[in-house]
């Protein structure tokens, strides 16, 4: 009998290995009866040949085609159309085959475009159906749609942050980073994010390539001056200037052929193209994630419970090829990156045959391992009862552990428990309790029916003392503001930090608007003592929101949009005080949104023109020069209104170019017209000095128009003195040696007027509308006469603004002011209305 089974264990083990060796798995086929499965539609952004769109399509199946669900697609193609045009087809489209087809149980939209087309038309064509998105770059669009009841899922966050720390070692010399985008929907919000972290590098200058500023010849010109001192992060270069399209393989040809250094992407394609790598954004494991909450969804999970993911699956992956070119060591990579296209070794390439050999022969070692074993077999078995003997012995003694040894383990284990829940709640530098501690205590308080409100406390400049002092002091002053804070907490307030520079602050069991009002102003109090660190004195002032519940909202999330919405309110109504919510701000917010949406498609699609005004010289009435004001085609709104939300989103700096190259070809247009040369003046705004090579632009257009320097002149602010003040002077110094002209405008109407001029590099000042209201009158005359006699002591031109009468004109004159700008003489024109009165005397019509 002992013998038999020995030749049935033997023939058993022959019987597997042939098995083994006939079997090939790639001959497996599977079939699948008739479907009874549940319905999908896929509606992508985009076409099925673009890069992204098959990846997020093979995640999503690998979740569906298991499950027996049915996965319908549909292609916007707004990469290649993206067009109102395009969309209205699309929307017919669809909106013919969703009439005739048996209703989808789930909709899954692909990248940002796909989701706006949801949110747009989802009670007309997707009424009550779950929503799953994927591969949203727009996290605040992602935001908004998530609020719905019947939306959720996944962003796409593209690691910026990672592949900036990765350039910096693999360039620790490096003190530039360049970001190639374009005006696409996708290169606007790369762009956005891109610029985030400026402020998180000192020693980097950010800057970016915008190809749809180019033609990509001479883009290619552009790309060949990147100095080996320049961390090259490329994002979306699908359109130039004339609005030709490039795939991504064209774009990489081009910026492989013509860059000096390696080109991290932080999204996949390009590899194997000449890009290096980094870390990417996987689109296989998005489609996966996707998949899988639609799959939660029909298992009887609500949409609603299923929250939005903000982190996307991104992995690290290099070119093999492009890291030999760079001599770039593979040790200095992130321990989990992807190495793709390395040569394959002999081992590589036999794999397969190499592992049924090993097999084969394992097999056969383990059949005369068995037969040995099978002799020694009795004895074994007779040494292995005796050792479980002495096994079961020995557990048996470690089982009677003293009684104050587990007291001792136990205790140990509790402290750290608590520890770990303790930082859970409770942030790190100042040791209040943090946003979750603050959300479930108000959770609690709403929950229980009790009425309260909460604060939103922003700290008024504090972005100016990390700038100026340092993050370590920033630290050290949002500390001491924390330990007076604390000293306002009680039963009834309860103070947390929000993040950054902001507080979160919950009044408990109060409905009295007054009474709010009242622990308002012992907040400000503890705060009109200065605190001193370091032996130095520094106050603080606060921009602070209110919202009340249950009066404004029972939802935890509403209430912190709605103070965080008064508080915004508040600091641009100048800052330093408090608002109350009320739906109006919503109101206002909305109105922004829409002011946006008319640029962005202004910006887009040539919808801006400049006027100009001319500034008159007092003594001869002849036209000296002339400012350029921007307006928007088709639209009656103030600059006063536009230019702040142009600022808020970052659009102004591709405003500035296109105002500041029209202001150039208008000047050359009139001089091959045969017209005087004369300069024209443009607005800079602040927020345009992070458009850090605007000089060297302005340097290009200046010689490629055949216009001198001389002719063209920024008037600046007071504002742009308070925004990077230590580049703010080597910034208008470079201009002053380029020749460009350098005006101070709304002079009069700040506090520290007189002192910039002593050290700002200006040609001219101009005295804003309201101070020469003020101080024409005969009363204040000798004021305006002063203030003239200053500036020209200074070497200084003046232009007077805002002039309506003649009365005004005579009293400028006569205090000898140089120019003119107002009504007095004319409005603001468009150029073939200047044309008309380019040469006359402007006196000669009002007198």
């Amino acid at each position: 009998m002992h013998k038999g089974m020995k030749y049935f264990r033997v023939g058993f083990i022959l019987l597997v290995l042939l098995l083994f060796i006939s079997w090939q798995p790639w001959n497996k086929t599977v079939v699948f009866g008739e479907s009874t499965a549940k319905r999908v539609l896929f509606i992508s952004s985009y076409d099925g040949n673009f890069l992204s769109v098959p990846d997020q399509i093979a995640g999503v199946k690998s979740v569906f085609d298991s499950e027996n669900i049915y996965l319908d697609i549909e292609y916007m193609d707004t990469k290649r159309f993206d067009t109102k045009e395009n969309v209205r087809l699309f929307y017919n489209t669809l909106k013919y085959k969703l009439t005739h087809l048996d209703p989808y149980d789930a909709v899954i939209a692909g990248d940002d475009n796909a989701l706006q087309f949801v949110m747009d038309y989802q009670e007309e064509l997707f009424n009550r159906t779950p929503v799953v998105f994927l591969g949203i770059n727009d996290l605040a669009r992602a935001k908004e749609a998530a609020q719905n009841n019947f939306i959720t899922g996944i962003v796409e966050e593209t690691s910026i942050k990672d592949n900036i720390e990765l350039g910096l070692k693999l360039n620790q010399q490096a003190s530039k980073i360049v970001a190639i985008v374009d005006n696409t929907l996708t290169g606007v919000g790369n762009k956005e994010q891109f610029y985030s972290y400026e402020d998180d590098y000192d020693n980097l200058i950010f800057d970016d390539i915008n190809t749809s500023q180019y033609t990509f010849k001479e883009l290619e010109e552009v790309l060949d001056h990147i100095d080996q001192d320049t961390i090259v992060l490329y994002f979306s270069m699908y359109s130039d200037i004339t609005g030709k399209y490039l795939t991504i393989e064209e774009a990489c040809e081009i910026l492989a052929a013509h860059t000096k250094v390696p080109i991290l992407r932080a999204e996949v394609g390009g590899i194997g193209l000449g890009i290096l790598g980094g870390k990417m954004i996987s689109y296989y494991d998005a489609g996966k994630i996707a998949g899988n909450m639609v799959l939660t969804v029909f298992q009887g999970t609500p949409v609603q419970e299923i929250k939005m993911i903000e982190e996307s699956p991104n992995r690290y992956m290099f070119d093999y090829e492009i890291l030999r070119k760079y001599n770039i060591d593979e040790s200095v990579l992130p321990e989990d990156s992807i190495i793709l296209n390395r040569p394959f070794t002999y081992l590589e390439e036999n794999k397969d045959f190499i592992i049924k050999g090993i097999f084969v022969i394992t097999v056969l070692f383990v059949i005369i391992a068995i037969l040995l074993y099978d002799n020694r077999k009795q004895r074994r078995m007779e040494r292995k009862l005796q050792e479980s003997h002495e096994e079961l012995s020995q557990t048996f003694e470690e089982l009677t552990a003293t009684e104050e040894e587990l007291r001792a383990q136990y205790e140990t284990i509790e402290k750290h428990a608590r520890d770990i829940e303790y930082l859970a709640q409770h942030d790190y530098l100042t040791d209040l309790p943090n946003r979750l501690s603050f959300n479930e205590k108000l959770r609690n308080e709403i929950d229980s029916g009790n009425p309260g409100a909460i604060l939103l406390l922003d700290i008024d400049n504090f972005k100016e003392v990390n700038d100026t002092l340092g993050h370590v002091y920033g630290d050290k002053l949002l500390q001491s503001i924390s330990e007076r804070l604390l000293n306002l907490s009680d039963d009834t307030v309860f103070v947390s930090r929000f993040g950054g520079d902001e507080f979160l602050i919950l009044i408990a069991n109060e409905e009295n608007q007054e009474r709010i009002e009242d622990y308002i102003r012992k907040i400000l109090m503890q705060f009109q003592r200065a605190l001193v660190l370091d032996y130095k004195e520094y106050f603080v002032n606060f921009s602070i929101g209110v919202s009340m519940y249950p009066k404004d909202s029972s939802s935890v999330d509403r209430l912190i949009m709605n103070v965080d919405t008064a508080m915004y309110t508040a600091k641009r109504e100048g800052r330093n005080k408090y608002k109350f919510y009320c739906e109006s701000m919503q109101d206002e917010l909305m109105d922004k949104k829409e002011v946006e949406a008319i640029l962005r498609n202004a910006v887009k699609n040539d919808g801006f023109i400049l006027l100009y005004q001319p500034q008159v010289d007092v003594d001869t009435g002849f036209i000296e020069g002339f400012e350029a004001l921007l307006r928007i085609k088709g639209y009656n709104i103030s600059p006063l209104k536009f230019i702040p939300v142009a600022e808020d989103t970052g659009l102004i700096t591709e405003i500035g170019r296109w105002v500041t190259r029209k202001a150039v070809e208008q000047i050359a247009e009139w001089k091959e017209k045969g017209y005087d040369t004369k300069p024209i003046s443009v607005n800079f705004s602040s927020k345009q000095l992070q458009d850090t090579a605007y000089a060297d632009f302005l340097r290009k257009i200046l010689l490629e128009k055949g216009v001198e320097a001389e002719y063209f002149e920024l008037e600046i602010t007071e504002s742009i003195l308070l925004e990077k003040s230590s580049n703010t002077l080597e910034f208008l110094n470079t201009l002053k040696d380029m020749g460009i002209r350098i005006a101070l405008d709304d002079f009069g109407t700040g506090y520290s007027s007189l002192n910039y001029l002593t050290f700002i590099p200006v040609n001219k000042i101009k005295l804003d509308k309201s101070l020469c209201e003020k101080f024409l009158e005969l009363s204040n005359i000798k004021v305006m006469n002063s203030i003239i006699g200053l500036a020209h002591s200074l070497g200084l031109v003046i232009t007077a603004e805002g002039i309506e009468d003649m009365e005004q004109y005579k009293r400028l004159k006569k205090g000898g002011c140089d120019y003119i700008q107002g009504y007095l003489f004319s409005r603001p024109v468009k150029s073939d209305e200047i044309e008309k009165i380019y040469h006359i005397n402007m006196l000669d019509n009002i007198l």
